[in-house]
């Protein structure tokens, strides 16, 4: 066992102590001197045991706010790395997904892809052009037509009948 020699309200006191805990006797006993000074300044000269036990309490509500300090600050420790484990889930969901979104666009994208823009302007080309081979067709319907009626009254004006 060791020996520290600690000060308390003033008066000395041989505190023995396992080896190695003499640097912790030491800070305790400055904690409970601090208190006992307080105790001594604010009431006046108080007896030995009344004034250690007065300062032991004080010193040990403190230790036991600091406590429920720690629990509430440990639930909220938990309390955020259990949101944090639901954003890593959710996170890693979201990139699955992205990845499969990413995927079926390369798949679409060897399909040809026809905008309803892009339909439209075919669809109008071809209104045009078929426009066009109709106006033509029908210029040549019309002298096709003329020629054929023509002929008719030619025909008809003969009067010879036909050989074949």
């Amino acid at each position: 066992m060791s020996e520290v020699e600690i000060n308390v309200g003033g008066r000395k006191y041989a505190i023995a102590c396992n080896p190695g805990e003499e640097t912790d006797v030491l800070a305790a006993s400055e904690e409970l001197n601090k208190e006992a000074k307080n105790m001594i300044n604010a009431i006046g000269k108080v007896p030995d045991v009344k004034l250690l036990l007065m300062a032991g309490l004080m010193v040990s509500g403190r230790l036991k706010t600091i406590e429920k300090e720690l629990l509430t600050k440990n639930k909220e420790i938990l309390e955020i790395n259990t949101a944090s484990l639901n954003l890593k889930n959710q996170i890693q969901e979201l990139t699955n997904s992205n990845h499969e979104i990413q995927k079926k666009e390369k798949l679409d994208l060897t399909k040809p892809y026809i905008d309803e823009t892009s339909v439209t302007k075919i669809l109008v080309s071809i209104h045009e052009k078929l426009k066009t081979l109709i106006e033509k067709d029908g210029v040549d319907l019309e002298e096709k037509e003329n020629i054929n009626n023509s002929g008719e009254i030619n025909k008809e004006e003969t009067d010879q009948q036909e050989l074949f």
